[in-house]
């Protein structure tokens, strides 16, 4: 008999609404997290005017080839296990109970590291696009609560819901990069584009560290595709489809534009704008081949793709949350899902009220949305989830080591190749964290430490826990001491 996918799901009240979502709305969740039009003005611009200049499209791609074998192992697992906390779930499999609770606590604390970033960010920006364009001056504080507030109720009504909403608001900021690409190519013509973007030469000169730590940063988001596999229609084809899909889109978009911005900005004079006024560099651009009508939208769609990745980056750590609350590790509430929408609403909320207690903090100490609250969460997440792509990569060679239908570059070389990429990034990222962060503070460059702490903790727990709720992650009431034990479970499944 074929093996069916093994879901998270535990008890009556623990279930996720099944069947809710296909392959299109997975991939406008997790593309949106990504935020393309975010990541083109935030993170490019940096790694273009402080990296490795103009070498930063064949940055991207090379970044793109990592994750998209990474996206091999990844989905091969998917159609193993679908479980709402998707690191937690494939390195317990691969490589046992402990290292597997050291990976979902690592999640917990980068996917909401992540949320309190985007959610400071959303605000500032706001902040200051009511006032550029408006003239109204709003505090940052109240569209930051607005704003989570929003991401709670949508959360609570459901996956579905969310999924459409994102997927308006990505086709509009994806449409506007993508109309940029073509008015650069009309305007300035073939030429402006420079071709030794993808010579060795370019991509690994200058600071070519920082230029992999921004573009790396730029694709945290696509890995959530197994979050919703509990979610997911058929998640067997669908979540492994979805993988490829997303990534394949996000390496494109990022490629494609990255190239054109740099042709619109003078090509070989690009990394001295970006180094001069980073934060204005595609704007300019923009408005070099479109007119200023384009600077103004691009400040409204920069804030509603800000929005969209609030909202998906909620949905995903509300879903860690639930699920380490359905394993007993936090308070089982966590773990129950709503009477009517079947979504994770007690998770949603507890999130939700972490978050704000931590904006208020920062507000009542002074602190800048931006410069202080981002600066302190956004390299903490990223590195956590970068880190945790890493282990799930040698997680798939540790599982299907032991099953007959292993294949050598399906279960071996490529998530082997993937790991040596992605460790590599979590090197290059801790080694530049300090330009990262923007500040010379010891503590707030030490935070990176504090994924190591957690990881420990994790493993810890792991190891004294013997209750059935210790591992129970496939909600089947069955206990997996050892990652050998875990494997057994997965094919008593498939009997």
């Amino acid at each position: 008999m074929a093996e069916p996918p093994v879901s998270g799901s535990g008890a009556h009240g623990h279930h996720l609404k099944a069947g809710a979502i296909g392959v299109r709305s997975i991939v406008f969740m997790v593309v949106a997290t990504s935020a393309p039009l975010t990541a083109m003005a935030t993170a490019m611009p940096l790694a273009v005017g402080l990296g490795n200049g103009i070498g930063v499209p064949g940055t991207y791609l090379i970044a793109a080839l990592v994750l998209a074998l990474f996206a091999v192992g990844y989905a091969a697992m998917s159609r193993h296990v679908t479980n709402a906390g998707a690191f937690f779930a494939y390195v317990s499999l691969g490589l046992g109970r402990r290292m597997g609770m050291a990976a979902g606590l690592v999640a917990v604390l980068a996917y909401n590291a992540l949320v309190l970033y985007v959610v400071g960010l959303v605000g500032y920006f706001a902040n200051e696009i009511f006032a550029s364009e408006l003239g109204l001056n709003i505090p940052w504080q109240f569209f930051s609560f607005g704003l989570l507030a929003l991401a709670l109720a949508i959360g609570i009504v459901g996956v579905e819901v969310n999924a459409r909403l994102l997927g308006v608001l990505l086709v509009l900021e994806t449409g506007l990069l993508l109309l940029v690409d073509v008015a650069t190519l009309a305007t300035k013509g073939p030429a402006a584009y420079p071709m030794n973007v993808f010579s060795p030469t370019e991509i690994f000169s200058g600071a070519v560290g920082i230029g992999f730590m921004f573009v790396f940063t730029s694709f945290i988001g696509f890995e959530a595709t197994a979050i919703f596999g509990e979610e997911a229609k058929d998640p067997r084809r669908t979540v492994p489809r979805a993988t490829k899909l997303a990534i394949a889109f996000i390496g494109i978009v990022y490629l494609v534009s990255s190239w054109s911005l740099i042709a619109a900005s003078g090509g070989s004079a690009a990394p001295q704008a970006a180094a001069t006024d980073p934060g204005n560099f595609v704007f300019n651009a923009a408005g070099s081949v479109l007119g200023s009508w384009a600077v103004h939208a691009m400040s409204w769609l920069l804030l509603t793709s800000l929005i969209a990745v609030l909202f998906a980056l909620h949905g995903m750590a509300t879903r860690y949350l639930m699920a380490f609350g359905r394993e007993g590790v936090l308070p089982r509430a966590l773990g129950r899902t709503h009477r009517r929408f079947q979504t994770p609403h007690i998770a949603a909320c507890a999130q939700a009220a972490m978050i704000a207690v931590a904006v208020a903090g920062y507000s009542f100490a002074g602190a800048d949305p931006y410069l202080d609250l981002g600066n302190q969460t956004a390299g903490l997440g990223a590195l956590g989830v970068i880190a945790l792509m890493g282990m799930t990569s040698i997680a798939v060679i540790g599982f299907f080591a032991r099953r007959p239908d292993r294949h050598w570059w399906t279960h071996f070389v490529a998530p082997g190749l993937a790991a040596i990429g992605l460790f590599s990034a979590c090197y290059l990222i801790i080694d530049n964290y300090p330009l990262l962060t923007g500040t010379d503070s010891a503590i707030v460059n030490g935070l990176p430490w504090l994924l190591a702490v957690v990881a420990v903790i994790g493993f810890i727990i792991g190891s004294v826990r013997k209750q059935r709720t210790s591992l129970d992650i496939f909600g089947t009431g069955e206990i997996a001491e050892s990652a050998d034990d875990i494997t057994a479970t997965v094919r008593t499944h498939s009997e």
